[in-house]
């Protein structure tokens, strides 16, 4: 039998927690106090702590006390440790604890309006005290600034200071009716979309320019249209009324596709994915009512997403001109 290598435990969060607080006020009397100590207890935590580690971590002179290199490294990773621990103890507090007071939740309108609306009723049977005050916007809303407890976004997210849970996928794919279809011809190829009327959704980048993934790889099409516009559900209705080829997500579409009452359009063929995520302020201040929030969308929408799972009829055989 292998024999184990004596090594000491490591330090105990108390012994960090009365170093951190050394360095903090820089006195071991009012350490002493803070901790219902004596200053020569404290003096001991120290002196076991640099024993342990086999390095000085304070410089000690009459007038004050200064750290070390060896003791700014261990006292970096000690501010770390005891947040990390705090954080722990409050996770596991909260779970006992039933969320309460209002959640401010802001979502995209389209996204909100057909997959978070639905959810509301559940959160708030399954949390009697907690309250939602529900934002649809398609505005990018700073959430520290406005006091939003919670956000969803669609896309890439910036860099902030935000925390963020991915929710799942978020694919977007081409659709048209099948009255649309029988009269100008299925596309059979991405070039063969320059000969069709598009519906241009100008709230994207280059709007005209029609990037899709497939199998052959990456193919990029520049599309025209006669109807344009910055809303996807204003587009969706010009397809439903046989107006031409609209992109679109899976999110707005799948029920339409499931009826008939749309079709995928090269069906091999999708725009590259993004992804849904849950927003929030830092998860030090993560309340039981953001957490039961993002914890229930995460349980809801994981991949592959509900709509993305729906049946959708085989598309008809390609119709040309």
């Amino acid at each position: 039998m292998t024999q184990a290598r004596n090594r000491a435990l490591p330090s105990d969060t108390n012994d960090m927690a009365i170093f951190a607080c050394v360095v903090n006020l820089g006195s071991f009397a009012r350490t002493a106090e803070e901790h219902n100590l004596t200053p020569s207890a404290v003096s001991r935590v120290i002196s076991r702590l640099e024993l342990r580690l086999g390095a000085r971590l304070l410089q000690r002179s009459t007038r004050k006390l200064s750290l070390t290199e060896a003791g700014a490294i261990y006292h970096a990773r000690v501010i770390q440790i005891l947040a990390d621990v705090a954080e722990a103890e409050a996770e596991v507090a909260a779970a006992n604890l039933q969320p309460r007071g209002t959640l401010k939740l802001s979502v995209p309108v389209v996204f909100g309006r057909l997959h978070v609306a639905p959810l509301i009723g559940r959160l708030m049977r399954q949390f009697p005290e907690l309250a939602v005050e529900l934002t649809l916007t398609d505005r990018f809303v700073d959430l520290i600034e406005e006091g939003i407890d919670l956000a969803l976004r669609i896309g890439a997210l910036p860099d902030s200071r935000l925390m963020a849970r991915r929710l799942c996928t978020n694919r977007r794919i081409l659709v048209a009716s099948p009255d649309y279809l029988a009269r100008a011809g299925t596309p059979v190829r991405p070039a063969d979309l320059t000969r069709h009327s598009c519906l241009i959704f100008t709230a994207l980048n280059r709007p005209r320019d029609w990037r899709l993934v497939g199998p052959e790889g990456t193919t990029s099409v520049s599309v025209t249209g006669r109807l344009s516009a910055n809303n996807g559900d204003a587009l969706l209705e010009a397809a439903l009324e046989s107006l031409g080829i609209c992109p679109t997500a899976t999110f707005v579409a799948a029920e339409l596709l499931m009826r008939g009452e749309l079709v995928r359009v090269l069906p091999e063929h999708e725009f590259e994915p993004t992804a849904v995520h849950a927003v929030y302020p830092s998860a030090r201040q993560l309340s039981t009512k953001v957490r039961s929030a993002v914890d229930l969308l995460v349980r809801t929408f994981a991949d592959p997403p509900p709509w993305d799972r729906l049946p959708v009829p085989a598309p008809p055989p390609p119709a040309r001109r």
